[in-house]
């Protein structure tokens, strides 16, 4: 009972967000736009006590809107990095990703807290009240859309028009805590979905609606590792390094069974990819 509360309470504020390179004067997360410099007392690196489950980032240059959507695990701190020139939120390298994990742990309580924005304090507090936990309706409602989306896939629809309408539905989830054991039952609707139809060999298929669940949970580890296994499955090993090397950067938010299958995944796919 004990181990179940740690993990709803680290669920509910465990988690910690870097960005490194952002321009914290004109931010916003989940729908609360300001500048966050005025609430941190040294440098603003990030936002820490951060609830698990889908968020949404907006950081506006030159009056363009440069855009993170992810998805974070409970007690997760996830480091990156914003290229201005590129327009995108991208994978830190990975040494000074080591180095602002390291500095991040213990969020409000760490060696960073001075230059974290308390999530709880300034999203939620301003929302009125705490985020409750991802209700069975909302789960049904985006799960639906997903299947929906993916039976459409199998008979040709066009993928743009269907990821407009997942990705819109998985905006549905920010705001509420989800566990990893929500978390994973939607990865397991996707991922079981994508595969009956990669072990009809339709790699390029599931490989589709593999995208389509990652529009609801963007950057979840397992969902790329089974993109780049698609991809290497289809002949493109190459392609599918990039989502495999992502995903393994993830791999320690996984039970470690799976964060196991992870690193073997990424290592026969890197293998194919220099052997091409």
């Amino acid at each position: 009972m004990t181990h179940a509360l740690d993990d709803l309470q680290r669920a509910r504020v465990g988690g910690c967000l870097v960005l490194r390179d952002n321009l914290w004067s004109d931010c916003g997360i989940d729908g609360m736009r300001g500048d966050f410099r005025r609430l941190t007392a040294q440098g603003t690196r990030g936002f820490c006590n951060v609830n698990a489950g889908r968020h949404h980032v907006v950081t506006h240059h030159e009056d363009e809107p440069i855009v993170l959507d992810l998805v974070l695990y409970p007690g997760e701190t996830l480091v990156r990095r914003l290229d201005v020139d590129e327009r995108e939120f991208v994978l830190d390298d990975p040494e000074t990703e080591k180095k602002y994990l390291a500095l991040a742990a213990g969020g409000s309580r760490g060696a960073m807290a001075g230059a974290l924005v308390d999530y709880e304090k300034a999203i939620i507090a301003a929302r009125g009240g705490a985020p409750e936990l991802l209700p069975d309706e909302v789960a049904r409602r985006v799960g639906a859309a997903f299947i929906t989306a993916a039976e459409q896939a199998a008979r040709g629809a066009d993928q743009g028009e269907l990821m407009e309408r997942t990705y819109k539905a998985g905006l549905e989830l920010i705001g509420h805590v989800m566990p990893s054991s929500h978390i994973q039952k939607f990865v397991g609707l996707f991922s079981m979905t994508a595969s009956k139809h990669a072990m009809a060999g339709e790699y390029e298929l599931a490989a589709r609606i593999t995208l389509l669940g990652l529009s609801i949970l963007p950057g979840e580890p397992w969902l790329l590792d089974l993109l780049a296994n698609l991809y290497s499955d289809g002949g493109a090993p190459v392609s599918a390094l990039p989502f495999s090397e992502e995903a393994l950067r993830r791999a320690h938010v996984l039970p470690e069974k799976l964060a196991q299958q992870l690193r073997a995944s990424y290592e026969e796919i890197a293998a194919a990819a220099r052997g091409s």
